[in-house]
């Protein structure tokens, strides 16, 4: 008998569809429920098997609130929901759903997102997946660490992502005397985050000093609130820095949240994204709910000055090659003894004994490669063979044959039959690097073969069962490539049974010294050099280094670093400055203006030229060719102002 499902929708029209499609295909429906508070009772009465969850629902409470409980209940579900930007993608997978179904939908999308969810969760329940760590242990550990308070700032933000996008963040102390201190996260081209200061920001905008105090700038009034698309270039309007900060930046939409401290004061950070329409009440609601880690945050990193913080003192590597503790070598020769990444050889050990797809997420240089080779070694298959795909290396008019093989004579140019990588892979593993670069065609023909395990070659008649098992990796953020619909959400849900997301090199700084002393000692067993070690001075350059490039960028530096050595210590790091994309607001790049900020600057212009005046002869009305109460009209909706075009003491008429 098939499950038993709880349809939460509060759209009857919608419910009933989905009721009459669940029961064609042989499901029980125990009921519907427009809100939080009927589906509980119905839970209660009916005990369903599976839950299908919309996110905005009648009353106070969003399917949000309702899948804290069910988690906690142990009821698995899947949303459906007709709003995919990745600010809705990123608070709906903070819940862990098993599946992510967009409105308006197929009968044939419904049944298939059933089907990945059951096997998600089947798999789920064998695997008995380990919980992952949250953002509140997070930010715990980050405290803890004894680093600079500026590298424990950047540490935040990285960890603040897994629950709001932004690519700024101002933190200010709200004073009832003197200047608001404040504090300014910004991301950069390389998804890094760096802490500047006001002055730094004076710098790259080209405001004064003298003009920033006569804005009388002052924080955002407004308590808990998100500024979208047209509400965001009001906000801009009635503050000139926040104009020039956005300009610079290109920030389209902001959001913002007031948290009590410990220490009595009032702390408002202000997220700021380059999206029209990143914000919602979603994410307000998330950072509710992590209240109490944000005032963590405060107490334990925004409000400690350096003094506070201990300072680990530089890493000394002895006179000889650095021999690597077994202990670090004991996870097939991966080096590392950071607690996120003895998380993430928690989870090898878990899932490579069994057949379940892996998602390997991180960025560039963090190792998934090794990763993957790690989970075939260790699985039953590692007597059989490996193959490793490159997605973004594919030809794209032969992506088809690469994967699934060709017949002969099946386009031009096919003149023998070829095995594809899939039929290759038959018994063993197939890992599909940078799988968010295979185009939207491609996939399509992949969720066949995950869902089938079957293949079709190119030009053949018949089809062959393939048993591989699938391991993916991307440096993508996979949700804003669904939300911008340029990887399939079906496909997202069935590769994300498994996933294990690498930490950054810069979010593990120690494992920097094993890392670099393997490095160093690997390199010399290859070379006629007689260096013995690592300075303390050029250690230390390694820890305060960011690492973009990762543990590529590291050993690659370190075979440079051994070249330059003349004595017989590693004296000097010279860290090449890394080249960034040019930010498209910066000095001698086009900005391209809406056409609604063109039109208040024409219309700010004639108004100067008039010198206010707005009606009879002369008027800017007449210049524009315009009724007055219509030019009004749009002074009011484009948030005009009498100090943006008159000088003090010349009346707007």
């Amino acid at each position: 008998m098939k499950e038993n499902i709880l349809i939460v929708e509060d759209q009857f029209i919608v419910a009933n569809d989905l009721r009459i499609m669940l029961q064609r295909a042989g499901y029980q429906i125990c009921g519907i429920a427009p809100s939080v508070a009927k589906a509980l009772d119905l839970i209660a009465a009916k005990k369903p098997d599976w839950i299908l969850l919309d996110i905005f629902l009648q009353g106070t409470k969003t399917g949000l609130d309702l899948a804290g409980q069910l988690r906690e209940m142990d009821i698995p579900f899947i949303y459906i929901s007709a709003n995919t930007n990745q600010g809705i993608l990123e608070a709906a997978k903070s819940t862990e759903p098993y599946g992510f179904l967009v409105k308006p939908f197929r009968e044939k999308d419904l049944l298939v997102m059933l089907d990945i969810a059951l096997y998600r969760h089947e798999q789920s329940k064998k695997l008995n997946r380990p919980k992952e760590i949250t953002l509140q242990e997070q930010i715990e550990r980050i405290s803890a660490k004894a680093e600079s308070r500026e590298e424990k700032l950047k540490q935040s933000a990285t960890a603040l992502q897994s629950i709001i996008p932004f690519d700024c963040l101002n933190i200010i102390k709200n004073e009832a005397s003197g200047e608001a201190e404040q504090i300014y996260l910004t991301k950069t081209s390389l998804n890094i985050f760096q802490v500047r200061s006001l002055n730094d920001l004076f710098e790259i905008t080209g405001v004064s000093q003298r003009d920033y105090r006569s804005w009388k700038i002052s924080p955002i009034k407004a308590k808990n609130q998100f500024y979208n698309n047209f509400d965001f270039r009001r906000l801009k309007m009635d503050s000139l820095w926040l104009k020039a900060l956005s300009d610079q930046f290109h920030y389209e939409s902001a959001l913002c949240f007031d948290i009590r401290a410990a220490d009595g004061y009032t702390y408002k950070l202000t997220f700021f994204s380059t999206e029209p329409d990143s914000y919602n009440q979603l994410q307000l609601d998330l950072l509710q709910k992590n209240e109490g880690t944000l005032q963590y945050l405060i107490s334990g990193v925004v409000s400690k000055k350096e003094a506070e913080v201990t300072q680990v003192p530089p890493a000394k590597v002895a006179a000889v090659p650095l021999s690597i503790p077994a202990a670090s070598q004991n996870f097939n020769g991966i080096i590392g003894q950071s607690p996120l990444l003895k998380a993430v050889f928690n989870k090898i050990t878990i899932v490579a004994p069994d057949q379940t797809s892996v998602l390997i997420l991180g960025e560039s240089g963090t190792g998934k490669e090794r990763i993957a080779q790690t989970i075939h070694q260790m699985s039953p298959r590692k007597s059989k063979t490996l193959v490793t795909v490159n997605c973004a290396a594919l030809p794209i008019n032969l992506i088809e044959s690469e994967l699934f093989g060709h017949e002969r004579g099946a386009f031009t140019g096919a003149t023998d039959k070829r095995i594809g990588k899939f039929e290759q892979a038959d018994g063993g593993t197939i890992f599909l690097d940078e799988i968010g670069e295979l185009p939207l065609e491609a996939q399509v023909k992949l969720l066949r073969v995950l869902q089938e395990k079957e293949i079709e070659r190119l030009g053949g008649s018949y089809t062959k069962k393939v048993n591989v098992r699938i391991i993916a990796a991307t440096n993508r953020n996979l949700e804003k490539e669904v939300a911008e619909g340029r990887f399939r959400l079906d496909l997202y849900y069935r590769l994300n049974v498994f996933p294990i997301e690498l930490p950054s090199l810069r979010q593990r700084k120690e494992d920097i010294p094993l890392l670099a002393s393997y490095f160093l000692d690997r390199l010399l067993k290859k070379s006629n050099r007689t260096v013995n070690g690592i300075s303390n001075s050029a250690m230390q350059t390694l820890m305060d280094y960011d690492w973009p490039g990762n543990i590529r960028e590291l050993e690659h530096l370190m075979e440079r670093s051994l070249l330059m050595a003349s004595g017989d210590l590693i004296e000097n790091i010279d860290i090449a400055a890394v080249p960034t994309v040019s930010n498209p607001g910066t000095q001698g790049s086009v900005r391209i203006r809406t056409l609604e900020e063109m039109e208040r600057d024409h219309i700010l212009e004639i108004l100067k030229i008039c010198k206010g005046k707005i009606f009879g002869a002369g008027g800017a009305a007449e210049m524009l060719n315009i009724p007055s109460t219509t030019l009004n009209s749009k002074i009011k909706k484009l948030g005009i102002k009498y100090e943006f075009v008159m000088s003090p003491g010349s009346p707007l008429l």
